[in-house]
């Protein structure tokens, strides 16, 4: 069996023609801008043809297609609003169905993070309690609970991003609120710290690398932005009790140098119930999502009994 994958990146999209058992057969990336949502998913079937016609096949020779999103959705069909990307309510399939050519019953869609939570189940055994986090541009969650994603009433559950975590002095977020973890620990937000700490423009990356050459301002900066982490996770750890938190996203690859002050704050917040928590970098890696994707097509093949 064969299937489609797209990971639509707030910055770029990825896709991929698969196989079943996570063999990547074909792939394509491009940066393409959110701003226009048709031209956006047009483009993405545009790649995942590129990407079939590679592996020999046609797209509607697909059994299914699955997409990975930017946004919040109702895992069904509808994009409920996405401030990173720009994007308010619509539906998706009525852009997708027409330019892949195959039906609507084959054709899927979550929100990245949750598409990346599924992905950890499937394909890399992550356990059947934990949460899922991405620490990027903005900050993302998701959570397993006893092997199944959890949704909640308005299919937001799990966004941690926008968990409270600074009081006295609170940045504004892009959801409309203060204080939230994305506003105060994302890549973005580390850029800024760097650049309250004298470091210039230098983003997260840079942060990262200027830390492991020993540099005390960025040291810092990492510090700042780990505690505000710990801090989320101590409060969703008391209320959901996972045995572990997966980060992925490009703050991931620093993980080493943040957990110290992770692991500080989250002792100091987490009740001693709730503190036997591994936090590990995930082990899909960059293309986290792009499994995700794939990981969204088959569950979603397999509750149609296909």
């Amino acid at each position: 069996m064969l299937i489609g994958a797209i990971d639509g990146g707030g910055t770029k999209v990825l896709t991929a023609v698969m196989t079943g058992s996570g063999e990547v057969l074909a792939r394509r990336q491009r940066s393409i801008p959110t701003a226009d949502h048709r031209a956006y998913f047009a483009q993405g079937a545009e790649m995942l043809g590129e990407c079939a016609a590679e592996a020999g096949v046609r797209l509607a020779e697909l059994a299914g297609v699955g997409a990975s999103l930017p946004a919040m959705t109702d895992g069904r069909d509808r994009v409920l609003g996405s401030p990173s990307a720009g994007w308010g309510e619509f539906t998706v399939r009525p852009l997708l169905v027409p330019a892949l050519g195959m039906g609507t019953e084959r054709v899927f869609i979550e929100n990245d993070v949750n598409a990346c939570a599924l992905a950890e189940l499937r394909f890399a055994h992550g356990g059947d309690n934990f949460i899922w986090m991405t620490v990027s541009t903005g900050i993302g969650g998701a959570v397993v609970a006893d092997g199944r994603l959890v949704r909640g009433a308005g299919f937001c559950a799990g966004e941690i991003g926008h968990v409270k975590v600074e009081f006295a002095t609170p940045r504004a977020c892009g959801c409309g609120g203060c204080g939230c973890l994305e506003a105060h620990a994302s890549g973005t937000a580390i850029g800024r710290l760097a650049r309250a700490a004298g470091l210039g423009d230098a983003d997260a990356k840079r942060v990262e690398q200027l830390a492991r050459k020993g540099d005390p301002a960025a040291a810092t900066v990492l510090a700042q932005a780990g505690r505000y982490i710990g801090r989320a996770l101590a409060m969703t750890s008391n209320v959901l009790n996972p045995e572990r938190v997966y980060i992925g996203g490009g703050v991931a690859h620093a993980l080493d140098l943040l957990l110290p002050s992770i692991r500080e704050e989250f002792e100091r917040g987490a009740l001693p119930q709730c503190r036997n928590v591994v936090i590990e970098q995930t082990r899909l890696g960059y293309e986290a999502a792009l499994f995700g994707a794939a990981a969204v097509c088959l569950d979603g093949l397999a509750g149609k009994g296909c």
